[in-house]
């Protein structure tokens, strides 16, 4: 019985923002696929997670303590939410106390516990969390600086393919596979209404996104007076192409909502427009006032005028810091004709060939209800760092020449001209006391 509930890890995180879940998911789904590629020893039941393992009808709370007080690790993603999550701190004391036995029984430590800097945590940790480490020593020193200011979910949101997330995945892996094939953790049986909170006390804000501009969302979708050619069920349309609902029930938030929610979390403001024949001349401006868009498009319409011709218009261009996002709900079997796509792909010949592209964000078709967000988000992230990276020096007036610097040094500390190299920059103050503790 005991080997059925002994879990190869147990995943922690905070569950206060809906919108990191689709991160979370596949965070987790890279990290099985990094354990397997390693060969790890996880046949059978590998990890834990409470959304894939609760069954309806479950008592929950019993099932995560019986799951945190028998698992061989826990990796915990870790981030202002999860301090001050009052679960995710009885999640973190069970598993600590489970560790603090076992240094009792062997006289030894056993680095079981996992922490993922999920996202930036201003400020001093709560004790408890800041006496573990958060990267390995072996990284490369710009990855472990860009994944200590960022975090892994920013990471994630930009480069989701990239090194540092890699990187992070795999080391992340490494750890839980020697965390559960070395050590054997002595297993208790929680009861979490009663446990204390690790970080009891401790509160942190939320972090803001440095993403901060202006975002055109312009809408291409047909109305209940002139619904798309074709269009059987009219449900989804309303007075104007704003009030365009492309999911079942089609109740608001509309779109249109719903993409200014999303973009209002990333620092951003929205401004909306309407797909017209106008449209290449208006993202042209966008981009000369530093504006990134996203053009929202309901599949039916883009079949047809007055939004065909001004789409193949826009495809044939490129438009860097614009993103193209179509929706569709899966349980619209009208909308999953194979003849409603094709039509699209003629609309889109140019860009129908990146979409869906992992490495490339900003043309996504057939997006679920479930996805929109995050894709969404995605989306806003890479057009506006995009836009930051074409942007134009600023040239300033000319003045008298600035004296020459004496070295290159640490701050405070006199020249030590040129008897050698300055001394590197450190790491960040969270990460140095990190690597010293």
């Amino acid at each position: 019985m005991l080997l059925e509930q002994e879990f190869y890890f147990f995943l922690s995180y905070a569950r206060r923002d809906d919108r990191q879940d689709a991160f979370v998911e596949q965070f987790y789904a890279d990290l099985l696929a990094e354990l397997q590629g390693k060969g790890a020893a996880c046949e059978g039941q590998l990890s834990f997670r409470d959304s894939a393992r609760i069954r309806l009808g479950a008592d929950w709370e019993k099932a995560i303590g019986d799951a945190v007080g028998s698992c061989r690790s826990l990796v915990a993603l870790c981030s202002p939410g999860y301090v001050n999550s009052a679960y995710c701190g009885k999640e973190w004391a069970v598993f600590q106390d489970r560790l603090r036995r076992y240094r009792i029984e062997t006289d030894a430590d056993a680095p079981a516990l996992i922490p993922v800097r999920w996202l930036p945590i201003r400020g001093a940790l709560p004790p408890e969390m800041s006496r573990y480490q958060y990267t390995e020593r072996g990284m490369d020193p710009k990855m472990r600086e860009e994944y200590a200011e960022r975090g892994l979910m920013h990471i994630m949101r930009t480069d989701p393919a990239g090194p540092t997330y890699r990187a992070v995945v795999s080391t992340v892996a490494d750890a839980v596979r020697r965390a559960a094939e070395r050590y054997g953790l002595p297993t208790v049986r929680p009861d979490l209404k009663t446990v204390r909170s690790a970080f009891q006390g401790y509160e942190v804000g939320e972090p803001l996104d440095r993403t901060t501009g202006r975002v055109r969302v312009f809408v291409a979708a047909g109305t209940a007076a002139a619904p798309p050619a074709g269009r059987r069920d009219h449900q989804y349309y309303g007075r104007s192409p704003y009030d365009w609902t492309p999911y079942h029930p089609p109740v608001h938030p509309t779109a249109a909502l719903r993409a200014q929610q999303v973009i209002g979390d990333s620092r951003c403001i929205t401004h909306f427009d309407e797909v017209g024949h106008d449209l290449v001349s208006k993202l042209d401006e966008g981009v000369r006032n530093r504006e990134t868009s996203v053009l929202l498009v309901d599949a039916w319409a883009a079949r047809g005028e007055p939004y065909r011709a001004a789409l193949a218009a826009f495809d044939r261009q490129n438009h860097p810091v614009t993103g193209v996002l179509v929706p569709c709900h899966d349980t619209d079997e009208e909308s999953h004709a194979d003849t409603l796509w094709h039509d699209l792909s003629q609309v889109f010949q140019r860009n129908w060939m990146r979409r869906n592209d992992a490495w490339d964000p900003l043309f996504r078709v057939q997006v679920d209800e479930r996805h929109f967000d995050d894709q969404l988000a995605v989306m806003v992230v890479v057009a506006q760092n995009r836009l930051a990276e074409t942007a134009e020096p600023v040239l300033l007036p000319a003045g008298p020449a600035a004296p020459p610097l004496p070295s290159l040094g640490v701050p405070a500390q006199p020249p030590t001209g040129r008897d050698g190299p300055a001394d590197p920059p450190g790491s960040p103050p969270s990460e140095r006391s990190d690597d010293d503790g």
